[in-house]
């Protein structure tokens, strides 16, 4: 039997093509696209370009990277000189120096021959124009918005006041209360975890050790104590430390040894002959930590003149020598000399004292029992987590400088044990621990492996809002600010050590010699603070409790924000009025999508490491 094949279906009829040619349609298509595009960027998301640095660090304006030769830290310098802010010409200025923020040492800068020293424009930001049609901003938010001294132009900043309060600075950190409060009802302003994470700035380092520290003897920043009779044995040059089932309670401690410009000088022509440090050395003591940003750092005047004021200033390099610089063209010779740089300026190294920190070290735990401690010091009270390896529990305690136990929220009428928050925490034996302290805004956080600690009780403080340092023969105090203990049977080994510092905001407004002193910064006060934050025996010289205030205050729509960079920043502090009106508030910044490209080892390289949401 055969099989017949199925009939084909008549094709349909071709349609007739249009008698435009089909522009109409693509014209029409692109319209549209432009349509979308321009409704999407004017009410729900714009890009945006960091032009200067005073939110820096959280974002970058026009910058150089700089990789320290001595520790390998990488960090940014200020460039924004180098280029009108206006016109976006060259203005003949270079930035040739970069100043390190944890080993201090000041390198020569050479983008011709290393083009990642080029310089840099600002992080490209997406800011959601929507966000405040949905809720009010909150405290911390960094927020774009339109100047109030001029409507055509977009700044960028943190938002530390709301409508309806008063604001006070003062030692740093911001008070708020009711616009009708009284005087007595400011409170301050405590940072979320997650905002306080990304807000706190790295002071040391052991994983950024330089070795030409170690090999000179210069003294390590962690040090045993009591001196002599600590069960912790160095490893690696004080890059790490054991203990091995110590039953007593034996603590290092972090002083900060900062080499001096001059320092580095001596220890440099030292590497070269072979010799060591004179043993006067390891007597030092430390110093306070201080306010400095790295970005700012100026190593002289000189640097920044243009080139027909000085002899060094050569013409710039032309563009075929300067691909990877991109729009930048570096002069074609340098100062000559060591690879070290001019001393900084002593008032960029900061001239505050910082005294919210936290501590963080990775602990590899190899035993069942024991204990683990992290302390920090404010003012001479010790502020002590101490976490039990056999069962994971976290207790928090406070110690006067005498030894006479404090309590959170200043209760005194509850039994001392019940007063002493605790919490049930992942450290339990052997493993390896991610641990932070943090004593900030007057409140006491544990993070464990990247989270926060939840506790049975508060761990904020009452506080004044100026306080002085201070030390004595029985215990360093704040010449060691922060440390790390182990007990009971534990054995661990501690690395990663690392300290941090909180955001100093400087009441008066910022600029050159912005400074919280109730007088003018003049050169000899400048060398009075120096002299203060690095010898305790200045310490009662009365500086630092001459720090003076800021008051705000806020009517309804009003908002008051203020710059990371603290001492170099533009913001509410300068303006006639201190406030941005809600009507000038464009949207608030929220992801970094292109920061500048690297040019070296592959030209062009996307930054990725730095893209990511903005906190």
């Amino acid at each position: 039997m055969s099989k017949t094949k199925p009939e084909k279906k008549p094709a349909p009829p071709e349609k007739d093509a249009p008698r435009d040619g089909g522009w109409r349609e693509t014209i029409e298509s692109i319209a549209m696209a432009v349509i979308l595009a321009l409704l999407f960027r004017g009410f729900v998301a714009e890009a945006f370009v960091i032009p200067t640095g005073s939110m820096a660090p959280t974002l970058q304006g026009r910058h150089k990277d700089v990789t320290c030769p001595k520790c390998s830290t990488q960090y940014q310098v200020s460039c924004s000189l180098e280029q009108d802010q206006k016109t976006g010409l060259p203005t003949g200025k270079h930035v040739i120096y970069g100043t390190c923020p944890i080993c201090q040492y000041t390198q020569a800068l050479d983008p011709l021959e290393r083009p990642n020293e080029g310089s840099f424009s600002g992080d490209r930001i997406i800011v959601g124009k929507f966000c405040y049609d949905l809720a009010d901003p909150r405290r911390w938010d960094i927020i774009v918005f339109k100047y109030p001294g001029d409507a055509t132009q977009n700044y960028i900043k943190r938002l530390i006041g709301l409508p309806g309060e008063s604001v006070r600075i003062i030692g740093g950190n911001i008070y708020t209360c009711g616009l009708d409060e009284p005087e007595s009802a400011l409170r301050i302003a405590r940072k979320p975890p997650h905002k306080l994470s990304a807000m706190l700035q790295l002071v040391d380092d052991t994983d950024h050790l330089p070795q030409d520290l170690i090999d000179v003897g210069y003294p390590s920043r962690w040090q045993a104590w009591p001196a002599g009779e600590s069960a912790w044995q160095p490893q690696d040059g004080g890059r790490s430390f054991v203990i091995n089932g110590h039953l007593g309670e034996s603590w290092l401690r972090y002083r900060h040894l900062v080499p001096s410009h001059d320092d580095w000088v001596q220890i440099e022509q030292l590497k070269q002959d072979g010799g060591r440090l004179a043993a006067s050395f390891s007597e030092r003591k430390g110093q306070l930590i201080s306010d400095l940003y790295a970005y700012n750092v100026i190593p002289s005047d000189s640097d920044f003149a243009p080139r027909e004021e000085q002899p060094w200033h050569s013409p710039t390099a032309p563009f075929w020598q300067c691909l990877l610089t991109k729009t930048y063209a570096p002069p074609i010779s340098l100062p000559q000399g060591p690879g070290y740089g001019d001393p900084p300026l002593p008032h960029t190294l900061g001239l505050h004292w910082v005294d919210d920190l936290a501590v963080e070290c990775v602990a590899d735990v190899t035993s069942k029992q024991g204990e683990i401690a992290l302390l920090l010091v404010r003012s001479g009270a010790k502020y002590i987590c101490r976490i039990n390896l056999a069962d994971g529990q976290a207790t928090l305690s406070i110690l006067d400088p005498s030894g006479q136990e404090l309590f959170f929220d200043g209760k005194d009428d509850e039994s001392a044990a019940e007063k002493r928050p605790v919490a049930k925490t992942s450290v339990k034996g052997p493993g390896s621990y991610r641990l932070r302290l943090s004593n900030c805004d007057h409140q006491v956080l544990l993070w464990v492996n990247g989270s926060v600690v939840e506790f049975d009780g508060p761990t904020t403080y009452p506080s004044d809002d100026l306080l002085e340092p201070a030390t004595s023969e029985q215990d360093p105090g704040d010449l060691a600010p922060a440390g790390v203990g182990a007990g009971q049977g534990a054995s661990a080994t501690i690395r990663g050590l690392r300290i941090y510092r909180d955001k100093y905001y400087i009441a008066t407004p910022g600029g050159y010699l912005a400074a919280d002193y109730e007088q003018y910064p003049s050169e000899a006060l400048i060398s009075r603070i120096l002299a203060t934050l690095h010898d305790p025996a200045e310490w009662n010289n009365g500086i630092l409790a001459s720090r003076g205030k800021r008051d705000f205050k806020l009517q309804n729509d009003q908002f008051l924000p203020l710059g990371d960079n603290s001492p170099a920043s533009y913001d509410s502090r300068y303006w006639p009025e201190n406030y941005v009106e809600r009507d000038l508030l464009i949207g608030k910044a929220l992801l970094i999508y292109w920061p500048h490209t690297w040019n070296r080892p592959i030209p062009f390289t996307p930054n990725f490491r730095k893209m990511g949401p903005i906190r």
